[in-house]
């Protein structure tokens, strides 16, 4: 799957998880973020509940945890 950029994000929010939705015409890309086990899907608009609260965003920043490092 290529990478994509998108110029409009939407934040939905649930009890249980976080729906980030890619905005731009033709786009049908959610990420869903798990509060529990953190788990990341993509997924598609349709899997958004209606109940969520909606706000739009401007990005989405990240930690990465690294399992092992090699030190030099």
């Amino acid at each position: 799957m290529a990478a994509t950029n998108y110029k409009g994000l939407k934040l939905h929010i649930t009890a249980e998880k976080f729906y980030v939705e890619a905005c731009d015409d033709g786009a049908d890309d959610v990420l869903n973020i798990d509060h529990v086990s953190i788990e990341v899907t993509l997924a598609a608009k349709k899997d958004v509940p209606p109940s969520a609260v909606t706000r739009p965003i401007f990005g989405v920043l990240s930690t990465i945890h690294l399992v092992a490092v090699t030190r030099l």
